[in-house]
């Protein structure tokens, strides 16, 4: 019987004659979709284990399996992109192809699958022509049956082999389909859908092709009564899982009268593992303990502890320990290893440390379990100590434990250690696989050795997205967006997806940049391919737009992205707060109490400033009791940004009691508390305050003299100011900034020391043309009539910023007081003449728990006539004051 390339349609059956043929005619001639019970089971760790003072009463009995999880919680595994070698070489831009050149690379490139098809249907003639010659042999000669079952159960086998041939094939037909994207216009998008019609018709005819030599192989077995044999049952129940008919291999099992062979049982354990249906596994392990002839033996626990670590069943997972210890099993080093694997990857990581520590005998996999653990549990620093004791013992690490190790000298970003480990492996002539690379990559990006980084994803021969996520995350890093967007053009170029890692690395590099361009064609990418946003591509978007100031498209992504996060409304906060719009801030804070998100940290330290600026005490205080209701009152960032909401709105009481309150107090919360001193009028205090932080063990630092000076210019105190601003450059060796200096400018102009002053501006080089130390002196001369200085500086002004009208209108208000008339009506020609208009002023005030924002002449407010009268109203009051007064 000859075997074409096409499948031919399952109608020919032939009925089982055993006692079981019914049964088994279910599997050869019904056709079994997979089981959908697939767990995401990380390759980058093992199993872990525990010692007895933690298990349960050894006097137990299993309960039954656990039931199924719902559909929602069942994750299929994760896919690998098809790769190809040639994908680099053969790629071409598509403006440089013609259709002949379209025709001329599918031609060749559909000749090879022709190739390889043509290869594997020959292989299955062959096989198949075997087993007639097999069959008729049985059936003619009973005396030779014994001899013929082994090669019988080798065809079984090599059928298995089969499926990575036509991986090979389904490889190379999503490489064609990949090349073909590329050809946009013209005939390419002919030849693109014909291709992939080919492509689904030849695969489709692969795998029945497959299937259906399996299951006639296995029908003869059945006809010939061999379902029994251990052997020939073994090896279909691999083949059956090789083609995912999770359920066909199942019944094999079940259908056998005496599965007295424990390997049976270990094999289709194992196999339910490792193909992520954890369920089955367990329920062949419950069948096993109640079967009368048969015990579990070492080669079953490892499968069984996997299986509870998959599901994160540590209860199970404990009982089945229990089993192993009384079973005798508790000093085999494989069990073992996989009992610590079990409860490291339940997240249980003291009791899998306590049971590594109490293992007579350790191997690489327990090592990088718990190596693992610490990692995992935040304590990287203990991964490498445990590394290197792991070394002093003797043992090799392996891919595994490189990984985590390097991974942990990531987030310590210990760049020395990471490049000590990187030069053993070199020198030990260690081979990098994808994990270790990735995991360099990764490590020198973080550590900001972009240059090393770049050199150890180049020698990646099959770079996987991992490894691209982890150059692109480097480069992001550093903020640069242009090297993230050739890295992702390369990805494209090469066929590999990205994730939303990817995407989401790329909008942070062009946040940190600035660069909206960029971050708008990663947008349109994301638009354009239908990609599904998580809650962290989203909230890059976020940022990203309100980083560059258009908030407007900020709002958009935010209307149009769930809202149930945390995070979501965290960055809205905070990106209005960044760009000065306080009032949104609050509303949207609102919002998302109404929505019934419950507010995080982050949301009040992102909240409080706006309401700091904003000078809202009755907001603030109303969200200090959202900050008890959440009971966040022991988080010092927390507290630090409600000490200086406090401070900032003239609370300066309840500032010291959140002050007194806090359980270790920062430089931030000193700075805060003086602040508020020095801007209140009670710069002695402050002054105190201060002398109490410097023998504390918070030093001060630029910001805290900051607030010294400011307090002191409040005050007048000059020469308390003067002290303290030389002590700042003499004792702590601070380099005076701007602001520094603007205090001491200020501080010298209240008193009238103008003159000092000017000659302290005209004597240091990098603030002698400074607009806003200027303008502070000029605004000194105005107070204190000092015409000749204050022309000077006004004529210094005008030509450094011509078309700020406050110069100007400062100039004719000093002309007025000593009234030049003259030069009072020259300026204000020349503000008519330059068309300068005041900038209009802005208030708000609260009432009830609601801001109302008012500008000049502004009536848009929907009480705005009644509060114009009132306005006229008490203005009349004053103006009567005012006479009686005289």
């Amino acid at each position: 019987m000859a075997l074409k390339s096409s499948s031919p349609p399952l109608t020919s059956a032939v009925a089982a004659t055993t006692a079981h043929g019914e049964a088994l005619g279910t599997i050869l001639y019904s056709s079994f979709p997979p089981l959908s019970l697939c767990f995401p089971f990380s390759p980058y760790y093992y199993n872990i284990s525990i010692h007895s003072s933690i298990l349960i009463d050894p006097a137990f009995s299993f309960p039954p399996v656990p039931a199924p999880l719902s559909p929602s919680a069942r994750l299929p595994p994760p896919l690998l992109p098809p790769t190809s070698p040639s994908a680099s070489s053969t790629s071409q831009p598509a403006a440089a192809i013609t259709s002949d050149d379209v025709k001329a690379q599918v031609k060749a490139m559909k000749k090879k699958v022709d190739k390889l098809l043509s290869r594997i249907t020959t292989r299955l003639n062959v096989m198949l022509v075997r087993v007639e010659a097999m069959i008729e042999a049985l059936e003619g000669e009973g005396d030779i049956m014994r001899s013929k079952l082994e090669e019988l159960d080798a065809i079984i086998t090599e059928m298995s082999l089969l499926k990575l041939d036509l991986h090979s094939i389904i490889n190379e037909l999503e490489f064609i389909d990949n090349e073909l994207n590329h050809y946009t216009e013209g005939e390419g998008i002919w030849y693109r859908v014909l291709a992939r019609n080919r492509c689904l018709a030849r695969v489709t005819a692969g795998s029945a092709l497959e299937e259906l030599l399996g299951k006639l192989i296995h029908q003869k077995i059945v006809s010939l009564g061999l379902q029994n044999n251990i052997t020939l049952c073994k090896s279909l129940i691999n083949l059956y899982f090789s083609c995912h008919l999770f359920q066909s291999a199942k019944l094999v099992f079940q259908t056998i009268e005496n599965p007295l062979d424990i390997t049976l049982w270990n094999g289709l354990m194992a196999a339910c593992t490792k193909n992520f249906i954890f369920i089955e596994g367990l329920e062949v392990f419950h069948r096993l303990l109640h079967f009368p002839y048969l015990k579990p033996d070492a080669f079953t626990y490892p499968s069984v502890l996997k299986a509870c670590s998959g599901l994160g069943r540590v209860g199970y997972g404990k009982m089945v320990h229990t089993h192993v210890i009384k079973s005798g099993f508790a000093m085999d080093v494989v069990v073992m290893s996989s009992a610590v694997g079990m409860y490291a990857k339940c997240n249980v990581f003291e009791d899998a440390i306590k049971l590594f520590d109490e293992m007579p005998e350790r191997d690489v996999a327990s090592w990088n379990n718990v190596i693992s653990c610490y990692y995992q549990d935040g304590q990287p620093e203990k991964a490498l100590e445990l590394f290197e004791e792991m070394k002093v013992s003797g043992f090799k690490p392996d891919s595994v434990t490189l990984t985590t190790v390097i991974s942990s000298c990531a987030r310590l970003l210990d760049l020395e250690r990471g490049k000590e480990i990187h030069m053993e492996l070199v020198r030990s002539g260690f081979a990098l696989d994808g994990f270790v690379s990735s995991a360099l990559v990764d490590m020198y990006g973080k550590c900001g050795c972009l240059e090393m980084a770049k050199e150890v994803f180049e020698q990646i021969q099959r770079k996987n997205v991992v490894s691209w996520n982890s150059m692109i995350a480097g480069y992001s890093l550093k903020g640069d967006s242009k090297s993230c967007i050739e890295l992702f053009r390369r990805m494209d170029e090469e066929g590999i997806r990205p994730t939303l890692t990817t995407l989401s690395s790329i909008l942070m590099a062009c946040s940190r940049s600035v660069n909206l361009q960029l971050g708008k064609f990663i947008h349109g990418y994301i638009i354009r391919n239908r990609v599904e946003a998580d809650i962290f591509v989203n909230s890059s978007l976020i940022d990203l737009y309100f980083k560059c100031g258009n908030i407007g498209s900020a709002e958009n992504v935010f209307q149009n992205m769930p809202k149930t996060n945390v995070v979501s409304w965290n960055v809205m906060i905070s990106g209005y707060v960044k760009v000065g719009s306080y009032l949104e801030a609050l509303v949207i804070f609102t919002d998302m109490r109404k929505a019934g998100v419950k507010p995080d940290a982050i949301t009040f330290t992102s909240v409080l400033p706006a309401c700091s600026q904003l000078a809202v005490l009755e907001k603030g205080k109303e969200i200090h009791n959202f900050i008890i209701e959440s009971k966040l009152e022991i988080n010092e960032v927390v507290m630090g940004a409600l000490l200086d909401m406090y401070a900032k709105c003239g609370a300066v009481d309840e500032a010291l009691h959140i002050f007194n309150q806090l359980p270790e107090r920062d430089f931030v919360s000193w700075t805060s508390m003086i602040a508020a001193y020095g801007s209140h009028g009670q710069a002695f205090e402050a002054l105190k305050l201060f002398e109490k932080m410097q023998q504390s063990d918070a030093k001060p630092d630029k910001v805290t003299f900051l607030a010294i000076l400011s307090a002191c210019s409040h005050a007048g105190l000059v020469d308390e100011g003067c002290y303290y601003f030389n002590q700042m450059i003499a004792e702590y060796g601070f380099k005076p900034a701007v602001e520094h200096y603007s205090c001491l400018i200020d501080l010298l102009g209240r008193v009238g020391r103008l003159r000092e002053a000017y000659e302290i501006l005209q004597r240091t080089p990098d603030i002698r043309e400074d607009v806003g130390l200027l303008s502070t002196l000029f605004s000194a001369c105005h107070l204190h009539k000092k015409l000749d200085l204050g022309e000077q500086i006004g004529r210094l002004l005008i030509e450094k910023d011509p078309d700020d009208p406050s110069t100007y209108i400062i100039l004719s208000n000093m002309y007025a007081s000593v009234k030049k008339w003259d030069e009072v009506r020259k300026v204000r020609l020349k503000i008519k003449e330059l068309g300068l208009k005041k900038n209009p002023g802005c208030s708000w005030i609260e009432v009830g728990k609601r801001i109302h924002p008012f500008v000049v002449e502004d009536k848009s407010h929907p009480q705005a006539d009644m509060i114009y009268e009132c306005m006229s109203i008490l203005a009349s009051h004053v103006e009567k004051y005012q006479v009686l007064s005289f």
